[in-house]
């Protein structure tokens, strides 16, 4: 089948797959250090802000159970909320 660009000389024009996978251009060896740069660079951006998130929602953990002053009111459904309970006997 000849092939003109990246379509089928036989296909109808302007009822190209929509799916279809075109390969893109080949890239220089620097192009790629630049590319694989910018991706390294992207990843440990999005290390420092999962990370950040993971402080952020243990802090947040922390500072909401301290304000709880009897560790069974933890696993209560509403236990961060002040309730009063029944004394122990």
């Amino acid at each position: 089948m000849a092939m003109a660009g990246d379509r089928p000389l036989d296909a109808p024009r302007g009822r190209e797959d929509p799916q279809a996978v075109v390969r893109g251009p080949d890239l220089t060896p620097a192009e790629t250090r630049l590319l694989r740069a910018r991706q390294r660079q992207r990843n440990r951006v999005m290390l420092v802000v999962l990370l950040g998130l993971v402080v952020l929602f243990f802090a947040i953990t922390v500072s909401r159970l301290s304000q709880v002053k009897d560790p069974r009111e933890w696993s209560r459904p509403g236990g961060i909320a002040p309730v009063q309970i029944a004394p122990l006997r």
